[in-house]
């Protein structure tokens, strides 16, 4: 693909992400798609400008555009099918430092583009599309904060009950880090309307330092003042990622084996970086982990797939019952279990994780492979992938001499 990577379009701004790249990427997703578009971004600073030349463009390709200000990523997934909308737009990074930015797209069941649509989307921003006779409506809607609220208190309460649990976090104390994002509000609105007590880490933190020192990204920020709670829960700038502490920080294996205590089946959507851990205790409790790529989409689109309804990653996004990671969710439905019973851990096996750069692209395949038959010889398990967000190699090895793999793959692909 020449625009999207492993979720959406993305970049550093003013190079990777334009005004014109948005212009063009909303005229052809109105051509392709038409309807009415909902749009939201997160906090930074370059978000309004993203945002007006995406509307500029979805206007110009005769479909109608609602800007609904800043939401999390997950609240535009939701929001994109319940306000009967053909497509939607998260202006957003995600988990990058602030001077990136890009575009999330979800279709109206929440569900991000599939291979096929994206390619379609590239053909036509690279092409003018016929033109359309009709010039779309541009509106302002100020109300998807509070019904987005809304739905979270609804499935933390549905999901509680199914459990035969209390939704109520009376006497919990949290301590919610944000990471200069757009989760801010909606975390502490649920986890104060739940009746926990919450104290917000970096209060002031907006765009300007989405995901710097804070956040999902290094919650050592978080942890280093969390020894006075009972839980800590730390976003990433648009919320569909979450860092849980609870005594100590969970590995994300660790958040998501929680989340199989709820009664959402007997299978689980991981990848190929889930800890192998994780996989024998759903054995020893008659439950299958099933692997799929890196990337909540590749998650989604395998539950959606084998009707599974629990899926999650490593790296912290987990999706609960949908489409779309929701770091909020998964923290109050966690925050249930903690007040209720007490979070459950287990130790994983050891992992090594590390990047190697590639500014001119990655080796060749055949090096590629080398590398990894070479690199098992040491470890159990080694992936080796190239990022679909940066110009690097990610290289896991775990088990064994994790260490010697990740060195030896360093060392042939250099």
């Amino acid at each position: 693909m020449k625009y999207f990577g492993t979720d959406g379009i993305r970049g550093i701004y003013g190079k990777g992400i334009t005004e014109d790249l948005a212009y063009r990427a909303g005229r052809a997703l109105a051509y392709v798609f038409g309807g009415r578009a909902l749009v939201g971004r997160d906090t930074r600073a370059s978000g309004p400008a993203i945002e007006n030349a995406l509307a500029a463009g979805i206007v110009s390709g005769g479909a109608d555009v609602c800007l609904a200000g800043v939401l999390t990523t997950p609240a535009v997934s939701y929001l994109t099918g319940s306000r009967g909308c053909t497509f939607g737009v998260a202006v957003s990074a995600s988990h990058n430092p602030p001077e990136y930015n890009g575009l999330k797209i979800f279709l109206p069941d929440g569900r991000k583009l599939t291979a096929g649509m994206e390619s379609a989307v590239e053909y036509y921003t690279d092409n003018v599309p016929p033109r359309q006779h009709t010039v779309g409506l541009r509106t302002e809607w100020n109300g998807g904060g509070e019904e987005y609220a809304a739905m979270l208190a609804a499935c933390v309460r549905a999901m509680a009950e199914s459990s035969g649990r209390s939704y109520r976090l009376q006497g919990l104390r949290v301590l919610l880090d944000h990471g200069g994002g757009a989760g801010k509000d909606a975390a502490v609105g649920l986890f104060s309307g739940l009746g926990a007590e919450v104290r917000l880490l970096c209060e002031e933190c907006r765009g300007e330092c989405i995901n710097v020192r804070c956040g999902a990204l290094h919650p050592e920020a978080m942890c280093a003042v969390a020894g006075g709670y009972d839980l800590a829960a730390a976003f990433d700038g648009d919320a569909d990622r979450l860092v849980v502490w609870s005594g100590r920080l969970l590995a994300g294996d660790e958040a998501l084996y929680n989340l199989t205590r709820y009664p959402l089946g007997e299978t689980v959507v991981g990848t190929v970086l889930t800890n192998s851990a994780l996989e024998r205790r759903l054995a020893s409790r008659g439950m299958r982990l099933v692997r799929t790529d890196v990337g909540d989409r590749s998650i989604s689109e395998v539950m959606r797939a084998l009707g599974a309804r629990l899926g999650g990653e490593p790296s912290g996004h987990f999706i609960v019952d949908g489409a779309c990671g929701d770091g909020i969710l998964s923290a109050a439905a966690i925050a249930v279990l903690a007040v209720t019973e007490g979070l459950h851990t287990f130790v994983c096996d050891r992992q090594v994780s590390c990047d190697l750069p590639i500014p001119h692209g990655a080796p060749p395949a055949d090096r590629i492979c080398d590398a990894e038959r070479a690199a098992r010889r040491l470890a159990e398990r080694v992936v080796i992938r190239p990022s679909g967000t940066e110009p690097v190699l990610r290289i896991m090895a775990e088990g064994g001499d994790a260490e010697g793999a990740a060195a030896v793959v360093r060392e042939m692909l250099s």
